[in-house]
């Protein structure tokens, strides 16, 4: 059963950047697995004293009192707890995945999902890729292949960050190349073969971040400025990256001016100000879970637009606040410190890694709804127990005699 368990979570992993399919596979095998594989001295050793722990807990905690004095029907109530049941989840993924080997095989299959994404990626360029979403052929356009183009965005960028971290590690110069290339096709992919704005907010975040960790101090203000410098290259290279900033802040003025909300920006302005309203009309406890999808109805009537705005405001921090007010902004915002802490007090690859992980999250929060959207929860929910698997407390210096 630990043996099913720990490879499930491997193959969640594996799942995360392709397929909804095996993820869904994995979850019920490590449900299944996990309360039989016995083990549970050791397992509450490691959950115990995790920084994040008492956040999971405490988010998923939100939830369930949050059914006592919302107004949501139980069919809305029963998607909440299935979609934040991934809170409490993660913490059997740290018990899975705490020793290195298992770090590491996990972390290969999410590399393997990756390459095959990448690879389908530039193929469908050319030729009808069997499994791929998009279906237009050519450059200029968006080829998104096993999700839609924002989470793939979201993992394309992780796993920049994940090559180049390799390339940084590699002893032989063969595979330092190799791993370079793998890093500049990705980037490649995200910036002039995605549509999705999401995915090159988050790549110039999460370059920022390795920047800052990866370098010495004294170089850290130079990486910083050849991290914009490549992208303003991007910037002038990409005729599909240029159109999507550009036609962002045109529809940023189109919702100044007249409240238009047809568009990709508008219609993220107007859910964050509803939210927000909501917020303030009970800013400490919130309107109980699910009580977004229930208020938003009171702001949009149109059945289409509210098939996109009612379901969650594109924004984390604020959905918690329309429904669990200050004190699930408040618990949430402390699991991203307490995960942000643990990673920088990693050594090496997680350390670096982790911290790319944490800039490309805390973009997202702002943006999408990184543990609402069904593939993007997958993804984060998975990779965030998986760098954090090998944090161990440190032990108290013995006193001097």
């Amino acid at each position: 059963m630990d043996l099913t368990a720990r490879w499930a979570a491997v193959a969640l992993l594996l799942g995360a950047p392709t397929s909804i399919a095996l993820v869904n596979i994995a979850v019920l095998l490590i449900l299944v697995c996990w309360p039989l594989s016995g083990r549970y001295t050791e397992k509450w050793a490691l959950i115990r004293h995790h920084p994040i722990t008492l956040p999971c807990l405490l988010m998923f905690a939100l939830v369930l009192v949050g059914i006592a004095y919302t107004d949501a029907p139980r069919s809305t109530i029963g998607t909440h707890l299935y979609v934040y049941s991934k809170f409490p989840m993660m913490l059997m993924l740290l018990t899975l995945l705490s020793d290195p080997r298992w770090q590491r095989r996990a972390l290969v299959a999410f590399a393997v999902g990756s390459l095959i994404t990448l690879v389908s990626t530039y193929a469908n360029i050319w030729v009808q890729v069997p499994w791929s979403d998009s279906h237009v052929r050519g450059f200029g356009v968006s080829h998104n292949i096993f999700n839609d183009y924002i989470a793939q965005g979201l993992a394309m960028s992780f796993f920049t960050a994940l090559a180049v971290v390799y390339a940084l590690e590699a002893k032989g110069r063969a595979a330092r190349v190799a791993w370079s290339v793998v890093a500049v096709f990705a980037v490649f992919s995200i910036t002039h073969l995605l549509q999705g704005r999401t995915g090159q907010a988050v790549l110039l975040a999460m370059f920022c971040a390795l920047a800052l960790v990866s370098v010495p101090v004294v170089w850290r203000w130079r990486a910083l400025a050849a991290v914009l410098l490549l992208m303003a290259l991007l910037f002038a290279s990409s005729p599909l990256l240029r159109q999507r900033i550009l036609s962002g802040f045109a529809e940023f003025g189109q919702y100044l001016d007249g409240g238009v909300v047809s568009t990709s920006i508008g219609a993220r302005l107007d859910m964050w100000k509803n939210a927000w309203e909501m917020f303030v009309s009970s800013p400490v406890w919130g309107h109980g879970t699910g009580g977004y999808r229930v208020y938003s109805l009171q702001f949009y009537n149109d059945a289409g637009q509210c098939a996109i705005s009612c379901v969650h405001p594109h924004n984390q921090f604020l959905f918690f606040a329309a429904e669990h007010g200050a004190i699930g902004v408040l618990a949430y915002a402390w699991l991203l410190q307490r995960a942000f802490s643990a990673g920088l007090s990693l050594q090496g690859r997680y350390r670096l890694l982790t911290v790319s992980f944490m800039a490309i999250l805390l973009v997202d929060s702002f943006i999408n709804g990184p543990f609402w959207v069904t593939t993007e929860r997958h993804f984060f929910a998975s990779m965030l127990p998986l760098l954090l698997a090998g944090w161990r407390p440190q032990a108290a210096p013995t006193p001097e005699r």
